[in-house]
């Protein structure tokens, strides 16, 4: 295996891990009636140190990637590839993308869906119940801006298939940015609902890989304006496999969460494994690739 395979393969068993461990806490580190933490839990623990050796390991393993030379790399030219295989990966992200804008318009129809009473924990579940969820409008807000993320992300893969001559049309670069902003405000409603909770250790994990996300397709949109730096992209982007991973195990309450953080998690795993393989090809064709014309 080539070294610079080591990121993705390192935060593809992160999160395997990490996914168990929070399944573990979730069983074991909460009072079943209250849903306050138990103090000392081992799954706790060890999830925690397990984060944190991950994070100095994905720092370690994303200084194995290409320096940048100036100038940079470029969406989607220096992504392109002719592997169907790699382009269904981050393509199957962005559907699963599509699903999570069309299950929240789903559930904004619902004043309260059914399954905010009967949350993991019986304390989350009542605050949500109280008022506290993504309200019909807010959820109805979240449920267009991601369909509207979804669909910038589709002609970005589409130039990503290397063709002879490139693409008829190359599209515009401010449309990456689109998926920032909808994380951006997701972020902020989700902080809105979990932030009364007394308990930190119920959702820290789905605010990080909320935050990891939203720099994640950042650091992307910065390399359809010729300022992207693959290290910083790759670090953010196997962070994200990892932190959703682990929050997938939560359970939440909307389905079009465990979309999201599914989807997020496969684009951006999508988009590095074509960062990867498309500086790989041009290293062994000594930098004679030709992509999609920018």
């Amino acid at each position: 295996m080539d070294k610079h395979y080591a990121l993705p393969l390192t935060a593809a068993l992160g999160g395997a891990a990490a996914c168990v461990l929070r399944l573990l806490q979730n069983h074991t580190g909460f009072e079943a009636d209250t849903g306050l933490p138990i103090p000392g839990n081992l799954a706790a623990l060890a999830l925690a140190v397990l984060l944190i050796g991950l994070a100095l390991a994905l720092a370690l393993t994303a200084r194995l990637l290409p320096a940048e030379e100036e100038p940079g790399p470029v969406l989607p030219r220096d992504f392109s590839t002719e592997n169907t295989g790699l382009l269904t990966i981050p393509m199957c992200g962005v559907f699963l993308l599509v699903l999570s804008g069309l299950s929240d318009l789903t559930e904004s129809l619902a004043v309260l869906p059914e399954g905010l009473v009967s949350s993991r924990h019986a304390i989350y579940g009542i605050l949500r119940a109280g008022g506290l969820g993504f309200s019909p409008q807010g959820q109805m807000l979240l449920g267009a801006l991601t369909l509207l993320a979804a669909g910038s992300l589709f002609p970005v893969l589409a130039g990503c298939r290397r063709r002879e001559g490139g693409p008829k049309h190359k599209a515009p670069a401010a449309i990456t940015l689109l998926p920032v902003a909808a994380l951006v405000v997701r972020l902020v409603l989700t902080y809105r609902i979990d932030s009364v909770n007394p308990s930190l250790t119920m959702y820290y994990v789905e605010l990080l890989a909320l935050v990891f996300m939203t720099l994640g397709f950042y650091r992307l949109s910065s390399f359809a304006f010729q300022a992207g730096q693959t290290r910083r992209f790759g670090f953010y982007a196997a962070g994200s496999l990892v932190l959703c991973a682990a929050s997938l195990a939560d359970g939440s309450a909307y389905l079009s969460s465990l979309l999201l953080y599914a989807g997020g998690a496969l684009t951006l795993t999508g988009f590095l494994l074509l960062r990867i393989a498309n500086g790989l090809e041009t290293e062994k064709s000594g930098g004679t690739i030709v992509g999609p014309v920018e």
